[in-house]
């Protein structure tokens, strides 16, 4: 019986080795072209936007025409920030659970007659809204979303529409 080993010819093995160094010569071409095309496009970019702010062509949200004059951040021009109370009270479950609430209503352009009565009667509406909720209500980013929006609905609807926003600055559980 008589055994033979195979072995590759020559010329394959070298040809196996040239191909592996080609695919990586063609990556590296491939990866310094995109990085070429992508430093090319953030320069065209950041040239346009220097060019056009140099020219002055950037909207101005202030001068929209339409609607009232707005700050740099975004509140119109005769709004009223009316600082609240602390509002402090128990929870409806667990019962030992206490809740306190500190913030500011935006007040809209419309004209207010006695701002300390409205301010007063939006309290009270929250106070109670406050006790009425439940701890498993106020958990995570997603509960102290849905209290933002029912805080300034409640607020919206006891004031007629004259407290735009109710903003948050506090909110302490324990």
């Amino acid at each position: 019986m008589a055994f033979s080993l195979v072995t590759s010819e020559p010329g394959r093995a070298g040809t196996a080795a040239r191909g592996k160094e080609e695919s990586r010569s063609g990556f590296w071409v491939v990866f310094f072209l995109m990085t070429l095309l992508s430093v090319a496009s953030g320069a065209m970019l950041a040239a346009h936007m220097v060019q056009t702010l140099q020219q002055g062509q950037m909207p101005n949200p202030a001068q929209a025409g339409s609607g009232p004059a707005l700050h740099a951040d975004g509140y119109q021009t005769n709004q009223r920030i009316v600082k609240m109370r602390p509002l402090v009270t128990n929870l409806d479950a667990p019962g030992d659970a206490w809740v306190r609430v500190e913030g500011v209503l935006v007040l809209s352009g419309a004209e207010v007659d006695d701002v300390d009565l409205l301010t007063a009667h939006v309290e009270e509406d929250l106070l109670a809204y406050l006790h009425s909720l439940r701890l498993a209500q106020l958990e995570g980013a997603v509960g102290l979303q849905h209290l933002r929006e029912d805080l300034n609905e409640r607020a919206r609807l006891r004031s007629q529409g004259a407290v735009s926003e109710v903003i948050l600055q506090t909110l302490v559980i324990q």
